[in-house]
C-alpha cells in the first residue's frame, strides 16, 4: 500500500521544540491500527526569517515509526498555525476511499486506542450531514465553567452526559481534532476563497469570540485559526462529535488524547508538567463508542436537542 493509499494520516504539526516532538512521536508507536494501513506526516513550520530549527528537523527525519512509513514536510516559507492545520491534510477526492486523518501538535499524547474510537465512531455518525469532525479532546465544555452563570448549567449538563459516551458540541477542540472529510474540504475551500469576512466572529460564541478579541487587540489572533472553523460551522449549523469517555465510565484516567501543557503560543512555562500516560485509556471496552441518538450542546453549556 502506498502512502497515496491509506486509511489513517496521524498529522503532527511543529515548529522548534525537538523535545516535545519526540515525546508525541513515541507515544505514537502504541497506537492501534486493527490492520489498517497508516502514515505519520511531520510538517514542521520555519519562523519568519524563513530558517527551519534544525534539531526539529533531525528529530523528525530519524523517527522510525513501527507501525507505517513516515513523510517529513519541511514548509518552504513560515506559514503560521493557520496553514499548519487548515493545509496540511488534503482528504481525497474519492469520496469512498475510507481516509481518516487525526490531527495534533507536537505537545500532545493520544491514546493506543484513538483511531479505534475514531474509526468506529465515524462509522456510525459520518454520514450524518451536521457532523463536523471528531474530537478526541474531552475537554471541551469545561471551558464555560469559567462563567459564574453557567454553573447551574453545567451541574445539569453533568448528570445528562454522564448517560452518553459521547455528544455533540457546537465547538470543535484541536486537541487531536479529525476533521470529516468531507466538511473538511469545504471549509479549506471556503476559508481560501472567501474575501467578505475579515472578523471571524460568532455572537453566540460569546466565549471562543472574545478570546480572539482579545488576541486582535495584542496583534495574536494568527494563533487561533479555530476562530474561523467556528464561524464556518456556525454558518452551516455543523457540530463536533465530543470523545466523552471519561465522564461516562466515571474514570478521569481514561482520556483519548492529553495535552501536556508545553511551553509554545498558548501556555508559558509549566510550574508542573502534566503526565500523559496517567490519564490515557489503556484498555478497551465497545461500550466506549457511542451509538443511537446523542445530545447536541450549545455554545454557552445548554442543551439545544438530541439528534
Amino acid at each position: 500500500t502506498s502512502v497515496n493509499e491509506v486509511k489513517l494520516r496521524v498529522i503532527v504539526l511543529t515548529f522548534n521544540r525537538p523535545q516535545s516532538l519526540q515525546q508525541t512521536l513515541e507515544s505514537l508507536d502504541c497506537l492501534q491500527l486493527d490492520g489498517d494501513s497508516a502514515v505519520l506526516e511531520i510538517f514542521i513550520d520555519r519562523n519568519k526569517k524563513g530558517e527551519l530549527h534544525k534539531e526539529t528537523v533531525n528529530m523528525a527525519e530519524s523517527f522510525v515509526w513501527n507501525r507505517g512509513a513516515v513523510q517529513v514536510h519541511k514548509q518552504e516559507k513560515h506559514v503560521g498555525i493557520y496553514s499548519q492545520w487548515i493545509d496540511s491534510w488534503q482528504p481525497p477526492e474519492e469520496s469512498d476511499s475510507g481516509e481518516l486523518a487525526i490531527i495534533i501538535e507536537d505537545d500532545i499524547n493520544i491514546s493506543p486506542f484513538a483511531y479505534r474510537w475514531l474509526r468506529q465512531t465515524h462509522k456510525r455518525f459520518g454520514a450524518k450531514p451536521f457532523t463536523s469532525g471528531f474530537c478526541l479532546q474531552d475537554e471541551n465544555i469545561s471551558v464555560v465553567k469559567g462563567w459564574k452563570k453557567m454553573r447551574q448549567v453545567n451541574a445539569v449538563n453533568k448528570d445528562l452526559l454522564r448517560r452518553y459516551p459521547a455528544y455533540y458540541y457546537r465547538v470543535a477542540g484541536s486537541w487531536a481534532f479529525a476533521p470529516h472529510p468531507k466538511r473538511w474540504k469545504e471549509f479549506q475551500q471556503w476559508f481560501h476563497n472567501q474575501t467578505e469576512v475579515t472578523h471571524p466572529y460568532v455572537e453566540a460564541a460569546a466565549l471562543n469570540t472574545g478570546w480572539y478579541k482579545r488576541f486582535e487587540k495584542k496583534h495574536r489572533e494568527n494563533s487561533m485559526w479555530t476562530m474561523w472553523f467556528i464561524y464556518f460551522t456556525d454558518k452551516h449549523n455543523l457540530s463536533a462529535l465530543i470523545s466523552n469517555v471519561p465522564q461516562y465510565t466515571g474514570k478521569p484516567k481514561a482520556k483519548l488524547s492529553c495535552n501536556r501543557r508545553e511551553p509554545g503560543l498558548h501556555f508559558h512555562a509549566r510550574k508542573k508538567g502534566v503526565n500523559c500516560t496517567e490519564v490515557l485509556l489503556d484498555a478497551w471496552s465497545d461500550e466506549y463508542v457511542a451509538e443511537g441518538f446523542l445530545p447536541v450542546i450549545g455554545y454557552a453549556g445548554n442543551k439545544e436537542s438530541i439528534l
